[in-house]
């Protein structure tokens, strides 16, 4: 009976992220977050009406040529510092640069899908578009692949190209493809 009262003890005071081998926590801080329930809590934010201290009080000096009084700080600034500054993140000037086309993929190339709904199926190229995505497009009409985007990746280029009539490009989106909000 001790021993599992011992037992209920042990198990109230585990700690919720153990650590895996290495030091390295098991849970990141968001799965901690979720874990303590920290968002069902509120949060205590009131504003203080009490005026800010003084970080200085004033001492009587002896001594004629001292100037009689000395401002001392409150609490003395600490004798040790860490040798190792924390690094501050530098800025990102990387700005994005809109996908290179691949050589071998020219309007009206025969493209051959790797993946998807319509993975093995010959299509035609007709443009890039301004996210990087090929448009692509069966015809539908002859093998059931309709207007759709891919990524390059997911594409094998053949050396065969189809005449293309020309097609109004500015129609022809990203935002053609975007869902509808419900």
């Amino acid at each position: 009976n001790e021993y599992k009262s011992y037992l209920s003890i042990m198990v109230a005071h585990k700690p919720r992220n153990t650590a895996l081998p290495g030091g390295v926590p098991k849970l990141g801080r968001a799965a901690v977050y979720r874990k303590r329930a920290l968002y069902k809590r509120k949060k205590n934010a009131k504003a203080s009406k009490v005026e800010p201290k003084s970080q200085f009080k004033t001492k009587v000096v002896q001594g004629q040529m001292n100037g009689n009084t000395r401002q001392v700080p409150l609490q003395k600034s600490p004798r040790f510092y860490p040798t190792v500054d924390v690094k501050k993140a530098l800025n990102n000037r990387r700005k994005p640069k809109p996908t290179k086309l691949r050589d071998s993929i020219k309007p009206g190339s025969v493209l051959i899908l790797l993946a998807g709904a319509h993975r093995g199926k010959r299509v035609v190229f007709l443009k890039q578009l301004p996210s990087g995505l090929l448009l692509v497009t069966g015809p539908y009409k002859i093998n059931g692949v309709p207007l759709r985007r891919v990524d390059q990746a997911y594409v094998i280029a053949t050396s065969t190209v189809v005449d293309l009539p020309a097609i109004p490009s500015d129609k022809l989106t990203d935002a053609t493809f975007k869902r509808k909000a419900k």
